[in-house]
């Protein structure tokens, strides 16, 4: 019988070096291949040329905060990161004028297309009664409350010296003492220490996987990874979630807006910029928006007895004579492209008309 020759045993180290390549290595190099078809998928369907997909980047300060050059699905930034298609002309043309809107989702609008939201619907009309290169820029940012929209108007004032500043500011403060103290950061300590204005830099979007994975995108914009988590299953069984009770204003949360939003209108009329504040619209039967609408209506009051001129976009809803809830989204916060539409006109009669004569 004729005998198999048979080669050499490989080395135990080589053995172990072949295992990990393919328990490890291989499965690396799919999602790499999937993360790479993300992007050309991406790139395809909404790329635009000369930006980089991703809307958010690292910062020191801030955790993140808006790219420049950048787009997503439904959203562009400019030269300067804000949420304009248009780079911020400079120097601004004479006889136009530059304004600037800060807010949380509520100014950035995450539910409409860019040139939807209603700072770009303000820029349609301040254009058309004025000049063609009037701007105005769109410095939300998804979740951001009034402290991290200080500390990036502190960067953006002195440098594009606006004419006008819109404070659309206070659905996120809840939010932020919440974080905060998950943080172990009292911010009732704080304020008694004499500081206000601290934020949460543990934000959705300074995850790193959040900002550069299509993967990790796609499955918590999709609900996936809820579902993959939780086996496909939920706990409710059907059953309706009551609304959480109303707790009422936080003492502290009010305290913190109103001291920022004291250092904010001052930094803007340092900077040359007259303030326009903008009491928050919304459906305070919607979820906890009854507690979260509260804070900035007690800022007005602030801004009054500092002289800045306040409007109130409830009054839209309540001149509004249709369904209240075709004027927003889910959230009854965030302005449906209908309301965003109603909201620049607003702000235009109300404000801007007799600013920019």
């Amino acid at each position: 019988m004729a005998q198999t020759t048979k080669g050499p045993d490989l080395p135990l180290w080589k053995k172990v070096l072949f295992s990990l390549i393919l328990v490890v290595g291989f499965p690396v190099a799919v999602i790499l291949a999937i993360e790479g078809a993300g992007y050309a998928i991406l790139h395809f369907k909404h790329g635009v040329p000369g930006k980089s997909y991703g809307l958010w980047t690292y910062d020191e300060e801030l955790g993140a905060i808006h790219a420049s050059n950048a787009y997503n699905s439904n959203s562009q930034t400019n030269n300067l990161g804000f949420r304009n298609k248009e780079d911020v002309i400079e120097p601004k043309p004479p006889g136009a004028y530059r304004v600037i809107a800060y807010g949380g989702s509520t100014t950035f609008c995450y539910n409409l297309e860019t040139d939807r939201a209603w700072p770009l619907r303000l820029q349609e009309n301040l254009r058309a009664r004025t000049n063609p290169k009037s701007q105005v820029l769109n410095a939300g940012a998804i979740m951001w409350s009034i402290g991290q929209e200080v500390a990036r108007a502190k960067r953006d004032l002195p440098r594009l010296k606006p004419d006008i500043v819109i404070i659309y500011s206070g659905i996120n403060e809840q939010a932020n003492e919440e974080l905060l103290r998950a943080e172990g950061i009292s911010l009732e300590r704080a304020l008694a220490e004499g500081k206000h204005g601290l934020f949460s830099k543990h934000l959705d979007q300074g995850r790193w996987l959040k900002r550069n994975s299509t993967i990790v995108r796609f499955l918590e914009y999709t609900g996936a990874a809820d579902w993959f988590f939780s086996a496909g299953h939920t706990d409710t069984h059907g059953a309706t979630v009551p609304p959480p009770v109303d707790p009422g204003i936080n003492p502290v949360v009010a305290e913190n807006f109103d001291r920022t939003l004291r250092e904010f209108i001052e930094l803007i009329r340092k900077n040359g910029a007259k303030p326009v504040y903008v009491i928050v619209g919304g459906l305070p039967e919607v979820g906890r928006n009854t507690q979260l609408l509260r804070y900035s209506r007690q800022g007005a009051e602030v801004a009054r007895q500092m002289g800045v001129l306040v409007i109130d976009s409830n009054d839209i809803i309540a001149a509004y004579k249709g369904n209240k809830h075709d004027l927003f989204s889910d959230s009854g916060v965030h302005w449906s492209d209908l309301g965003a539409g109603l909201l620049a006109d607003f702000i235009d009669e109300k404000a801007l008309r007799s600013m920019t004569p």
